[in-house]
């Protein structure tokens, strides 16, 4: 048969509480019995008269014991009670939280103990890190849903438009094209959504080995020396061989490959977009710069933002405001980090440093 326990902490508390102040108590009562036996048979044995204690102390006892008992339930609920007030505070607050109601925090209590109070502080950062996290959900699928409509309701429109009467050869084939075009759109912001998907669940598929930066940093550039000369762009590079690092060389290709686009993207006519390797003997930093518009002095930050266009370049360019985000992805998983700067004279510099 197993032994009654209470079921709630509250409970238990009292009990043990009681209990520890019984012990106590019998051990008190006990001791005051014996020395006062001890004093009854001292008075016999130098033939004084005893005094007849014994009776009153076992009344007193009697009576004594079992309301010290009384008081040590009471004290014992007031005082678990009073303890477990801000075990209370989070019961209500977590059966108040839902998907729409994440701003409640739990009341801190003064003099509640340090305990109690780094208890409700942790608790508290944890519920705005859990808002933060659900918001940022919620405007990243708002955003993908956006950008999602738009190449599929310019897909539907040029299909539409093509079967609405017969066609020649040339017009159809006009929307075929169109309709490759916007489905290559949709491919790529697929891709990109799903690279990011993985690299939140950290499963981005790296295989690091012992890499040649230079040779990375060339074959990344190499597709854009054409894109580069069409828009009247200086594509330079600057960098040595003999530097290396651990890391994978198909993902860093890609990373730079997105700041290469985005320099290229947002450089004027005449502009230059230069790439610069240096090394320490921890740290190699590569860094593409370009003398385009450069960001605003709040937009640093948000920049790397899932979906984030500026207000220079929103309607501007092409793309879906996912490749910093996606480049700093990759460089993290890398054991590295992109930066953000200004530019001497205009323009932005973006850095990628990776360990030796």
């Amino acid at each position: 048969m197993k032994p009654l326990r209470p079921r709630t902490l509250r409970g238990r508390l009292t009990l043990w509480y009681t209990a520890v102040l019984a012990i106590v108590l019998l051990a008190f009562c006990g001791t005051t019995y014996l020395v006062a036996a001890e004093d009854e048979a001292d008075e016999v044995a130098h033939g004084q008269a005893a005094q007849p204690v014994d009776r009153r102390l076992l009344l007193a006892l009697g009576v004594g014991f079992p309301a010290a008992l009384l008081v040590a339930v009471a004290g014992g609920l007031w005082l678990s009670r009073r303890a477990l007030a801000p075990i209370d505070e989070v019961v209500r607050v977590a059966g108040n939280l839902d998907a729409n109601n994440l701003a409640l925090r739990i009341p801190e209590r003064e003099g509640a103990g340090e305990e109690v109070q780094r208890l409700t502080a942790e608790l508290n950062a944890m519920l705005e890190r859990i808002e933060r996290s659900i918001g940022g959900l919620r405007r990243f699928t708002a955003d993908a849903a956006h950008e999602l409509r738009t190449p599929i309701a310019a897909l539907m429109g040029n299909l539409e438009v093509a079967l609405r009467k017969p066609r020649e050869a040339a017009d159809l084939r006009a929307a075929m094209e169109g309709a490759l075009e916007e489905l290559g759109r949709l491919t790529r912001l697929v891709e990109s959504l799903l690279t990011l998907a993985r690299s939140d669940a950290g499963e981005l598929p790296l295989q690091n080995v012992d890499t040649d930066v230079a040779e990375i940093v060339q074959k990344a550039i190499e597709p854009y020396q054409e894109v580069a000369l069409e828009r009247g762009v200086r594509l330079v590079a600057e960098y040595g061989g003999g530097v290396r690092v651990v890391a994978d060389p198909l993902w860093l290709g890609r990373a730079l490959a997105n700041l290469v686009d985005n320099a290229c993207k947002f450089t004027r006519p005449g502009g230059q977009v230069s790439i610069k390797l240096a090394s320490s003997p921890d740290r190699v930093s590569i860094s593409v710069e370009d003398d385009g518009p450069g960001l605003a002095a709040g937009e640093h930050a948000r920049a790397f933002e899932r979906f984030y266009r500026g207000p220079f370049v929103r309607g501007a360019t092409d793309g879906f405001g996912l490749g910093l985000p996606l480049t700093r992805e990759i460089v993290h998983a890398m054991g590295g980090a992109l930066a953000l700067a200004a530019r001497p004279g205009g323009g932005t510099i973006a850095t990628v440093e990776l360990p030796r």
